[in-house]
């Protein structure tokens, strides 16, 4: 068979790219698409030895500073996915969460799309992306709130030529049902449990225990509220990753309430996030996600999970076992869980126990379970 795999975009890789690996791992010789990237994608991705990808990007690939710009080329993101010329191929496996899911493909191949999440943007975090109400007195929001609207209707629509969605957690299936009026089958993503099972773990006394807030700093994941939460309280955080959020938030504390209780690590590699996961005690993960690869991480390498009981973590943190949830939007909850997540140590069985359940998102396991709906779409 001839088989395209089409992504987003690549300039980095994080989560979703992770996942485009494994699907890449299962079709070695697939030719990639995507709206624009690095040039050659090959030498951030970790693909597989002996494979032979070809990547091909849209026109908006030849737009000068497009990683820095695409937001402003929202609108135009429809027309370039479907300008992509798919002639020819048998199969299409989309990587979507954005608009990756509507290319058009030929009417004999088959469409296989495992999405990430519906565009946040466009539909239930609108608000969050875009707090300025609109009104006539804003007409440039005005404009933005009309091109969102015409964005929604493109993508119920583009979501009815798929002959096969899957999604990365039951809360994605909830919201494609809501929003496209399809089902959607569930398939966790992969997560690199294998690295962190290796980290030797050192218990440290009660007081010397610390929290790690680790991720993307944007504002729907909330990771400033909540690292402002933990220093009025006066518990220990390391707070690592990147984003403007970060950035604002270690500004502001250095120049407010400088403290030995805070640590900040801005843009750690692979080998310095594994040194955090080896000395911090507890993961508090504030934010509302799809699925949320870093928790399972956190699992693997024995940090308790402290995480919203709504979401994807709503169904990879186990309460008591692997961690602790907390009714979402509520602090004193949450600071609550923090402080029994940090009383508690992690025993030997505790850290097989964590373990065991981070083992159920592997590699093997998601390629299988892919390739068993990507046979079932080909059966129909």
């Amino acid at each position: 068979m001839k088989v395209a795999v089409v992504h987003d975009w690549l300039f980095e890789r994080r989560g979703g790219e992770r996942v485009l690996e494994a699907i890449l791992g299962l079709f070695p010789e697939a030719d990639v698409y995507a709206l624009f990237g690095r040039p050659d994608p090959s030498t951030f991705l970790q693909l597989a030895p002996g494979s032979r990808h070809v990547f091909r990007f849209s026109f908006l690939q030849s737009v000068p500073f497009i990683g820095k710009l695409y937001k402003h080329f929202l609108p135009l993101l429809p027309v370039a996915i479907e300008a992509l010329d798919l002639t020819g191929y048998d199969l299409v496996v989309s990587s979507s969460h954005c608009v990756a899911k509507g290319v058009i493909v030929a009417p004999q191949a088959r469409h296989v799309c495992y999405i990430h999440s519906v565009m946040r943007y466009a539909w239930d975090q609108e608000h969050r992306y875009f707090p300025r109400a609109a009104s006539i007195r804003t007409p440039l929001e005005l404009l933005r709130r009309f091109l969102l609207s015409r964005l929604r209707v493109w993508d119920v629509t583009s979501a009815a030529r798929i002959d096969s969605l899957v999604a990365n957690s039951a809360y994605v299936a909830r919201r494609v049902k809501l929003y496209y009026g399809r089902e959607a089958s569930v398939v966790h993503p992969n997560v690199g449990v294998e690295r962190f099972e290796a980290l030797v773990r050192k218990e440290a006394p009660e007081s010397e225990r610390t929290v790690l807030l680790f991720g993307a700093w944007v504002p729907y994941k909330r990771m400033g509220a909540a690292f402002d939460t933990l220093v009025a309280n006066g518990i220990s955080v390391v707070a690592a990753g990147h984003g403007a959020d970060l950035l604002a938030a270690k500004a502001r504390y250095e120049k407010e309430a400088p403290s030995a209780k805070v640590e900040f690590v801005l843009n750690p590699d692979d080998a310095a996030v594994e040194a955090l996961f080896a000395r911090c005690h507890v993961l508090l993960f504030p934010a509302i996600e799809d699925f949320g690869i870093v928790p399972v991480e956190a699992t693997a390498a024995g940090l308790w999970v402290v995480a919203p009981n709504v979401g994807g973590t709503a169904e990879t943190v186990v309460p008591g076992v692997t961690g602790f949830p907390f009714p979402e939007g509520d602090s004193k909850a949450m600071v609550a869980a923090v402080l029994e997540a940090l009383a508690k140590p992690v025993s030997k069985s505790t850290r097989e126990a964590m373990t065991s359940h981070a083992r159920r998102f592997a590699l093997s396991r998601f390629q299988n379970e892919l390739l068993a709906e990507i046979e079932k779409a080909l059966a129909k």
